[in-house]
């Protein structure tokens, strides 16, 4: 049995080759989320971590996309998060899926996630009753 606290989605991890996938960990094992998601944005290859592992520069978005997707689902979600903390980590996940909340909605995405991305699916339904949660909660606080 899997950890909780270990559990992430890797669907994209595993759909890259053997040495793509050990920059990915390499990547996600190393540095934080708010640095991940800023390579992510910048999307310019780390020739050095890429040669070192031999691995061709066209991997690298795919080596991000599957990053971003781990990292992002590896966190719980609790009470602790903001509104615009948890929309956050939801909108780098999905996106990183391809599975943009710019095009579906998010039941819709939700739904779509079911098969092809398990761990995201559940973690998805966790963080849109959250979501949910704070937004019920703010509407009554004054």
């Amino acid at each position: 049995m899997q950890l909780l606290e270990n559990r992430y989605e890797k669907a994209l991890l595993l759909q890259l080759p053997p040495k793509a996938r050990d920059v990915a960990e390499t990547l996600l094992n190393t540095l934080p989320l708010a640095e991940i998601l800023s390579i992510w944005q910048q999307n310019t290859p780390d020739k050095i971590l890429l040669n070192e592992y031999q691995v061709p520069h066209k991997e690298w978005y795919a080596i991000l996309n599957a990053t971003v997707l781990a990292k992002s689902t590896y966190f719980l979600a609790n009470s602790q998060f903001t509104n615009a903390e948890a929309l956050y980590l939801i909108k780098a996940a999905c996106g990183s899926a391809g599975l943009s909340l710019t095009k579906h909605a998010l039941k819709e995405v939700i739904q779509l996630s079911q098969f092809d991305f398990p761990v995201l699916h559940e973690w998805l339904l966790e963080f849109s009753l959250l979501v949910n949660a704070q937004v019920s909660k703010e509407q009554y606080t004054v």
